[in-house]
């Protein structure tokens, strides 16, 4: 609760620059809006995440990645023997040009019992059972194809690819082992699409409106602003808050998943009594300040709340319209 974002900072500044009673050694206390903020624990998440699996059988013949290798989408990751499905392909691609053949054997066969049956060369069933044939063989000529893509499909399966640029986080399997459909390959994740998830409040889930209301804040003191929002529409049973994800623009250098981070969220303004950090005397756990009372500094208890910045916020003992030193060491009576 003790960090502040620029906007609030900005704003008590051009309050103290405006306010037309203030001197070089006072400052008249006044009602100031300021943005209620409230931070929250979050971590970096990877939007893409899994785990790539084997879609054929076969045995691990290379294994190209490891744990922490980063990889760019589209490069093979780990290798399958291929005899069996090469072999598959290789007689559907026979099967094919023997349907061909027939095909062609058949349309030519029918074409020209078209042109006899006119003059009474063959009979009705002969037509008919020409025709027939041609339209089995085109049949088989389709179902050949098919069975042609189907194995180079299988044949593509024994090349295990990136589906995406990231980082390879687990290894399922070890080179030589036998795969079947199904078998977990390699886990990872990608770097370019991050978010941040976190937890708000069940009395603050309500005040939770647009994006402009949350900035994400780095281990190094970076501020990040995401780009949207995905707002759980139910709380979690044992700490009844609310799960959000904050979406973060592409690639940024300083996260990486798993990360902490700080969430910083807006939830509405408040007309505050804000006094400057140096008028302040601290003694002990007492604090106080030097109010001026018919031109003499009087000693004054006051009760502070909210640090903002170079102000702090004053729960108690001033009132709007009190003018104190705004330096704790200037002597009394000066």
């Amino acid at each position: 609760m003790n960090m502040i974002s620029w906007s609030v900072a900005v704003a008590c500044a051009t309050a103290m620059s405006v306010n037309a009673q203030q001197t070089d050694q006072r400052y008249t206390v006044s009602l100031e809006p300021l943005s209620q903020i409230i931070h929250l624990d979050g971590v970096v998440q990877p939007v893409n995440q899994g785990t790539v699996a084997a879609q054929t059988s076969g045995r691990v013949v290379g294994l190209y990645v490891d744990v922490n290798d980063y990889v760019k989408q589209g490069a093979v990751l780990l290798e399958i023997s291929a005899v069996q499905q090469s072999a598959s392909l290789d007689a559907a691609e026979a099967q094919l040009l023997s349907a061909v053949a027939q095909n062609n054997e058949a349309q030519a066969q029918l074409k020209r019992y078209k042109q006899l049956f006119p003059k009474g060369a063959i009979s009705q069933d002969q037509m008919d059972s020409a025709q027939a044939r041609a339209r089995s063989a085109a049949a088989a000529v389709t179902s050949a194809g098919a069975n042609v893509a189907q194995a180079k499909e299988s044949l593509g399966y024994t090349n295990i690819s990136a589906p995406y640029d990231g980082i390879v986080t687990k290894r399922h399997v070890e080179l030589g082992e036998t795969v079947a459909p199904g078998t977990p390959l390699l886990s990872g994740f990608g770097l370019n699409l991050l978010r941040v998830e976190t937890e708000i409040p069940q009395r603050y889930q309500g005040k939770v409106q647009s994006i402009d209301q949350f900035d994400v804040v780095s281990a190094d003191g970076i501020e990040i602003s995401p780009t949207h929002f995905n707002l759980f529409s139910y709380a979690d049973p044992q700490s009844h808050t609310f799960k959000i994800r904050l979406s973060l623009p592409e690639s940024i250098e300083s996260l990486a998943p798993g990360m902490w981070v700080k969430t910083a969220f807006r939830y509405g303004v408040k007309q505050t009594l804000v006094i400057p950090e140096s008028a302040v005397v601290r003694r002990g756990e007492l604090s106080s300040v030097y109010r001026i009372d018919n031109q003499a500094q009087v000693l004054n208890p006051v009760r502070l709340g909210q640090v903002y910045g170079e102000y702090v916020e004053v729960l108690s003992g001033l009132e709007e319209g009190d003018v104190i030193a705004t330096l704790a060491l200037t002597v009394e009576g000066e």
